[in-house]
């Protein structure tokens, strides 16, 4: 009632708490009840106050401090990109765009083809590579995460968008 979340708390800055707001969108585009667009406009709003590395990658928790998950992409930016057709904030595009260029710029191994499920900004973790920063580690489902993210966004990203390509 009222647009609030149960069991949602905004300042643990958790990017899983995002993909499902995708589903709230759907009931605001179907019902125009206030409470839907409220909740959606406070996830946003996590988005807007998210931590994030020096390049302007989300962190995927704030108990995960400047790390970037593989899977973040598909628990933030889906929602993101909807949101910003839904209510035309166009200027959001470019950030969405970035997440994905930053993923590509630190976590793609050029030797497989594939990419690393997390990275490491600060490279003290202890599973984190000391030079890359990246996980030891490729995983299955944050790869397939990864791509359910590009075409859930793809979808309604916009197609004359100069990053679009790259993407």
């Amino acid at each position: 009632p009222g647009g609030t979340i149960r069991t949602y708390a905004f300042d643990s800055f958790n990017l899983d708490n995002i993909a499902t707001g995708r589903v709230v969108l759907r009931l605001w585009e179907q019902t125009r009840e206030p409470a839907y667009r409220i909740a959606a406009d406070t996830l946003r709003k996590q988005l807007s106050a998210h931590p994030r590395t020096p390049e302007g990658g989300f962190w995927h928790k704030k108990i995960y401090q400047n790390q970037m998950w593989l899977d973040g992409l598909f628990m933030a930016e889906p929602f993101y990109s909807e949101y910003s057709v839904m209510f035309k904030e166009p200027n959001y595009f470019d950030d969405i765009a970035n997440q994905f260029l930053l993923i590509k710029k630190h976590l793609y191994d050029e030797k497989t083809g594939l990419y690393y499920h997390g990275w490491d900004e600060s490279k003290i973790q202890k599973w984190a590579d000391p030079i890359k920063g990246t996980s030891p580690n490729f995983w299955g489902r944050s790869l397939g995460w990864f791509m359910m993210a590009l075409v859930d966004v793809l979808d309604s990203f916009p197609e004359n968008h100069k990053d679009r390509n790259e993407i």
